[in-house]
C-alpha cells in the first residue's frame, strides 16, 4: 500500500514538472534568431550594427576595440555618424596570487581588466547605458622571458575579447528592453 501511494505521488511530481516545462518552454527564444517573436533578431542585429565604437589608447584598448567592432557588426566595419555612439575608459593591471618560496618568482599571473563603458544617444544627446564589464584571465609564468611576455599578451587579449562579448551581450539585451 505505501509502495503504491509513492509511486502515485512521483508520477503526480513528475507530470507537473512535464506540464510546467511545457507551458514555459515557449517563453525562452534566442535574442539573435531570424523566427523571433515579431521579427526581433533581425531588428536586434540592426539596431546593434548602429553603435559606432569610439577610439581607445592603448594596445589592450584597440583589442577591445576591434572585437566589440566585430561582434556588433559581424565585421562590417565601425559605423561613422551611426545614431549611438559607446565610449569606454580602461583600468588594466596584473596580480601574482602564488609565489614561490625558494626563488620569490611568481608561479602564476591573473591579468585584470575593468572597463567602464557609456552608450550615448546622438539625437538626444544623453547617455542611455552606464555599465562595467570585468576580466579576470589566469596563466602559469614561465622562467622565459619571452614565453612568459606572450603569455601575458595572450591572456590580454581574451580578456579583450571576453569584455567585449559582455558589453555586446548587454548592448542587446538594452535594445531589446528600451521603449
Amino acid at each position: 500500500m505505501w509502495l503504491r501511494n509513492a509511486m502515485i505521488s512521483k508520477a503526480c511530481r513528475s507530470l507537473a514538472v512535464l506540464a510546467l516545462a511545457g507551458t514555459l518552454g515557449g517563453c525562452f527564444q534566442p535574442m539573435y534568431g531570424q523566427s523571433t517573436l515579431f521579427g526581433a533578431g533581425a531588428k536586434l542585429r540592426d539596431e546593434m550594427r548602429q553603435v559606432e565604437v569610439l577610439e581607445i589608447q592603448g594596445r589592450v584598448g584597440q583589442e577591445i576595440r576591434n572585437d566589440l567592432i566585430f561582434e556588433l557588426t559581424g565585421g562590417q566595419g565601425n559605423p561613422v555618424g551611426a545614431p549611438y555612439k559607446l565610449a569606454m575608459t580602461i583600468t588594466s593591471g596584473s596580480q601574482t596570487p602564488l609565489v614561490d618560496v625558494t626563488s620569490g618568482r611568481a608561479t602564476s599571473e591573473t591579468v585584470v581588466l575593468d572597463v567602464t563603458y557609456r552608450v550615448l544617444d546622438v539625437a538626444n544627446d544623453r547617455v542611455v547605458l552606464t555599465e562595467k564589464a570585468l576580466a579576470r584571465i589566469s596563466l602559469d609564468r614561465s622562467q622565459q622571458r619571452y614565453a612568459a611576455i606572450r603569455a601575458v599578451r595572450d591572456a590580454q587579449n581574451r580578456a579583450a575579447k571576453l569584455v567585449a562579448q559582455q558589453i555586446r551581450s548587454r548592448l542587446a539585451s538594452y535594445f531589446l528592453t528600451r521603449t
